[in-house]
């Protein structure tokens, strides 16, 4: 079995790994994000069984990531963009073993193109896997779990990249410990 990464590179390639997230992500369906991004297909043998993709990492940064790195938050600001969150990682077909394999594939991948696209070393890849959902295909593939979020609270999301001083005031909740991910963590060097 042949798996490998394609970039996906014009609006039509969008359009397509959009409708494969939104048909087959079980819990976070959308294919928005936030900064800086990039998105492959996976092939299988020459075809299309799903889409992975890396973006900008956290701001602000989990307390657990932060302890993971030893950082202080100021320390976190000033390596952010050599850190990535696999923001989606979506497969059409159930087909064994494959996981690990995109994994592997990403971790030498996603180094190249980042420096290529933005100009800055890859260094750190983290994830998060939603309530009800183990991780399962990060453990395969040697992830560290190293630690969960607090939850998230009983509203939509706040941005402070849409929404204004004021917006952001009315909508903040404190998370109610419910839906809690796990964060996964995975150093490149």
């Amino acid at each position: 079995m042949n798996v490998e990464l394609k970039l996906i590179e014009t609006e039509e390639e969008r359009e397509i790994a959009r409708k494969m997230v939104e048909e087959n992500h079980s819990y976070v369906p959308t294919f928005k994000s936030v900064g800086r991004r990039i998105d492959w297909f996976v092939l299988v043998d020459g075809e299309p069984c799903g889409m992975i993709g890396i973006g900008s990492s956290t701001y602000p940064p989990c307390k657990d990531i932060l302890k993971r790195m030893n950082l202080t938050k100021e320390e976190y600001r000033k390596i952010f963009n050599t850190i990535a969150n696999n923001w989606r990682f979506c497969m059409t077909k159930k087909i064994k073993n494959v996981g690990t394999m995109v994994l592997k594939r990403l971790r030498n991948e996603a180094p190249l193109r980042w420096k290529e696209k933005y100009g800055d070393d890859l260094s750190y890849l983290i994830t998060f896997v939603g309530g009800g959902h183990d991780g399962a295909v990060y453990k395969a593939d040697n992830w560290e779990v190293i630690g969960s979020t607090a939850g998230l609270p009983s509203h939509k999301s706040v941005s402070m990249k849409w929404d204004n001083g004021e917006q952001i005031k009315q909508k903040f909740v404190k998370p109610d410990g419910k839906n809690k991910k796990i964060i996964f963590f995975k150093q490149l060097f």
